[in-house]
């Protein structure tokens, strides 16, 4: 559970090998000596609220879900999938119940100081969301279990093996993503991110509304074939997975922070009906939202 913002703020979050400051949103990061690398594995229900920070970030998860808010957009990270977050870009994380995953921070200097990565910035420099069936995650979550093994162990000059994993990882992303991207510029069939995001936000205004993806497509002015097209390979989302994640994500907050029926829930959250609002929070979440409320509400 997270701990009453007044005290997060006067009091580090303490760890086995080091602690993290939150003062505001801007979060500071302590590393091991002579390190600017950090891991941490967490197997328990725990929460860390809207944060930022100067250091890129990791998470892998090893079992169940974790789930992971980057800019106002909510992506459930399942078993064996992925998500890189960028240096200064707002997100929060949750896990809960029968849930594992690994946590990697690193300074981003030693990795977006070379020539190659700082000419591939835009397309590197950015969130990645590894599902899977992508090609490269197998090989990206095998070299992150050998940086945690290697952390682990403390052995001699493993910042600097972290760090070498770290440019492997890059040069899996550039390959994979920065060829697609020449690929679509030179054909002609990119969208520009600031489409996508701006589809996103309209999502997030209408969510409660009966949404189709032929309206989303209109709206950004593409056919809804080739704007799913788009849109899937800029968030890791279908149109649909997205919507729903973004309903789930406001009947979760209801369910948390409100006394709310869950009629009202089921219809502020833009569910058609409670049997429906049941059917896929269940199987998103594993437990009926009155369980999970019971479990998690505040009141």
């Amino acid at each position: 559970m997270s701990e009453p913002a007044a005290e997060r703020n006067q009091n580090p979050k303490r760890y086995e090998d080091g602690f993290r400051i939150l003062q505001g949103k801007q979060e500071y990061v302590t590393y091991p000596e002579d390190s600017s690398f950090r891991v941490w594995y967490a197997d328990s229900p725990w929460k860390f609220e809207i944060h930022r920070h100067s250091a890129v970030e990791v998470v892998l998860t090893l079992e169940g879900t974790v789930e992971v808010t980057v800019e106002g957009t909510c992506y459930t990270v399942r078993e064996r999938e992925v998500i890189i977050i960028p240096p200064d870009m707002s997100h929060e994380i949750s896990m809960g119940e029968g849930s594992r995953r690994l946590l990697f921070l690193y300074e981003p200097d030693g990795v977006y100081g070379l020539r190659d990565v700082k000419r591939a910035a835009k397309g590197l420099d950015r969130l990645f969301v590894l599902r899977d069936g992508a090609d490269v995650l197998p090989e990206i979550r095998r070299l992150l279990l050998d940086i945690w093994q290697v952390y682990r162990t403390g052995e001699p000059m493993w910042n600097t093996w972290c760090y070498s994993c770290v440019l492997r990882i890059y040069a899996l992303l550039g390959r994979e993503y920065l060829r697609v991207q020449e690929n679509d510029d030179r054909n002609g069939s990119s969208v520009d991110p600031e489409v996508i995001a701006g589809a996103m936000s309209y999502i997030n205004s209408h969510y409660r509304d009966d949404l189709t993806l032929d309206e989303v497509a209109n709206f950004a002015g593409f056919s809804r074939y080739y704007f799913s097209r788009c849109f899937r390979q800029q968030t890791g989302y279908t149109f649909r997975e997205y919507l729903s994640q973004k309903r789930l994500q406001v009947a979760t907050d209801l369910l948390i922070r409100s006394r709310k029926s869950m009629q009202e829930v089921a219809e502020e959250s833009g569910f058609g009906s409670v049997a429906t609002f049941n059917r896929v929070f269940r199987e998103a979440r594993d437990c009926t939202p009155t369980q999970y409320r019971a479990i998690h509400g505040i009141y």
